[in-house]
């Protein structure tokens, strides 16, 4: 039942960003971005704006989902994170 719990608030942490007039289209494009120490450190870094290629209009929704939550177990005795970064356009 907690597992439950905490599979259904994952989705509960995330971030919006608008560029120009939002997203316009369907188009979907989703990066990982990895941390370690507890997400002091970026590992690797996802630019937003080469996943909206010559676009002007698009949005970024960056947060913890179920993938996320599913990676933990493995990356916290490691002491990284992650966060998925999707660029509508």
């Amino acid at each position: 039942m907690l597992a439950l719990i905490a599979m259904s608030m994952a989705g509960c942490v995330s971030h919006n960003h608008n560029i120009g007039l939002g997203a316009t289209g369907t188009g979907k494009v989703s990066a990982r971005q990895y941390y370690i120490l507890f997400g002091l450190i970026a590992v690797n870094d996802v630019d937003s704006q080469r996943l909206a290629t010559d676009l002007t209009s698009y949005s970024i929704e960056t947060g913890f989902g179920i993938v996320d939550l599913l990676w933990s177990p493995f990356l916290l005795p490691l002491t990284m994170t992650s966060r998925t970064v999707v660029v509508r356009t």
